[in-house]
């Protein structure tokens, strides 16, 4: 009984492992962070509610219906008029002093129908509508730009995940070559060809790459972390990457000038503040017109019964004309702070405006830069390479000492993590230079070349 469940439990645990691990290409990471990331649902719920108060604004020009019943006891001598009044009744009889006086208790029941219809509002409800399509536009600038944010995070992180992967290749490969020093060394001063420091300059040499490749394995979880994170993945899913090689990311064709006109026209915070602005002011104008004339129709028809039933119908038809003559000053000082709320997000824009030309020239720059490096790191691998091989030669033939063959391997590990650190560079700026444009989309993904 117990192996039988050590067996369940081993194949249970099996099962599980593979049932939620879960391959992720580049696009279907990003396609699953717009979906699952916080900030995305965020962006979502945001648009949701500036899609509700625009219905909101809309209903505001729409006709009003209420109904309604009551039923009262009295033995006011007015409501008894008015009741007899209300239901046709009146006789000679209910204008004697005995029975204006003492009309004992009234039993009446209303049935009310009511409709109220704003014609003319002086522009408010106008102004409020517009606001709330500025304010629908506004959030959707703001969710775009939330989902180009997510995307560069999602692309940084997917190409540090391949080049963690790959820094580790690198860390084993330097650490299986400096166990074989190890050996040589420990074997050539067992025969006394070698002096003891140079057998422990090896052994120092090989813990420094297990100490490398120890960092590159923590570097690898650290960058499946920061993926999940910026994807959003729950807990219980495993993600997994396929192998993918990684390329060099080209520089745009564009001039640096070229992407800052596309970043001052294109960026959607730009479109939303501006948006939010102009909402500003389309709310103070309906705040302003709320103190011009007023136009209402109404319409209003009554059932009077004494028992609870609709028998006699009476009806109303009207249309009220009403202007503000003093509030306080709150409509003129409600227009006064949103206006000047307005000035606010004016002050913010100018700012903004300023630091996209920064974020635009920091990710060209740092590409243009991360592109030089590339070319000089890839050069110097091949030195290095060439240096590695020389070296060998040099050691097998006894003209140079162990030393010299460790220094020129750790250059060329040197070497190759300086090309794999541009190549992360490459990618990542390219990715922060399409979001500081406002062009990163899901459609113009494929067009960065990153991880394709």
């Amino acid at each position: 009984m117990k192996r039988l469940t050590v067996a369940l439990g081993i194949a249970a645990l099996f099962m599980a492992s593979h049932a939620i691990a879960r391959p992720f290409t580049l696009a279907q990471a990003v396609d699953f962070a717009l979906t699952h990331n916080s900030m995305a649902r965020l962006a979502k719920a945001r648009g949701a509610a500036a899609q509700a108060e625009l219905r909101l604004a809309e209903d505001q020009g729409l006709p009003e219906a209420s109904v309604s019943y009551g039923y009262l006891f009295s033995d006011n001598p007015l409501e008894a008029l008015s009741a007899e009044l209300e239901r046709r009744q009146v006789s000679a009889a209910a204008f004697t002093p005995s029975t204006l006086n003492h009309p004992g208790i009234t039993k009446l029941g209303t049935a009310t129908l009511s409709l109220s219809w704003p014609l003319y509002t002086g522009g408010a409800i106008h102004e409020a509508l517009r606001a709330g399509r500025y304010g629908r536009e506004a959030a959707q600038g703001a969710a775009q730009r939330i989902r180009q944010s997510i995307m560069a995070q999602v692309i940084q992180s997917y190409e540090g995940v391949l080049v963690a992967r790959e820094a580790l290749v690198v860390a084993r490969k330097a650490v299986a070559a400096a166990r074989r020093h190890a050996r040589t060394a420990h074997y050539l001063y067992a025969h006394g060809r070698i002096v003891r420091s140079d057998a422990l300059s090896a052994d120092v040499n090989l813990g420094a790459n297990e100490g490398m490749l120890a960092e590159a394995r923590g570097n690898v979880r650290i960058a499946m972390n920061n993926l999940a994170t910026a994807m959003g993945a729950p807990a219980g899913l495993a993600i997994t990457v396929p192998h993918t090689p990684l390329r060099v990311v080209p520089m745009p064709h564009h001039s640096l000038a070229a992407f800052y006109r596309e970043a001052l026209s294109d960026r959607p915070d730009i479109k939303s503040l501006r948006a939010e602005i102009d909402a500003l002011r389309a709310r103070a104008q309906a705040a302003r017109d709320r103190s011009s004339f007023q136009v209402r129709l109404t319409a209003q028809s009554q059932w009077f019964s004494e028992i609870p039933n609709l028998r006699h119908n009476a009806w109303t038809v009207g249309a009220v004309i009403s202007k503000s003559l003093y509030d306080g000053d709150r409509n003129r000082d409600r227009a006064d702070v949103l206006r000047q709320r307005a000035a606010e997000l004016e002050a913010r824009l100018a700012g903004l405006r300023a630091r996209i030309r920064n974020h635009v020239t920091r990710a060209f720059d740092d590409m243009r830069t991360a592109m030089t490096q590339y070319r000089i790191a890839s050069a110097n691998v091949i030195r290095a390479r060439q240096a590695v091989a020389v070296t060998q030669v040099r050691y097998g033939e006894g003209r140079t000492i162990l030393l010299s063959l460790l220094n020129a391997e750790h250059g060329l590990v040197q070497a190759r993590e300086a090309r794999l650190a541009s190549l992360y560079a490459l990618a990542a700026n390219r990715a922060a230079l399409a979001a500081a444009c406002g062009s990163l989309s899901r459609q113009t993904l494929a067009s960065l070349g990153i991880a394709s």
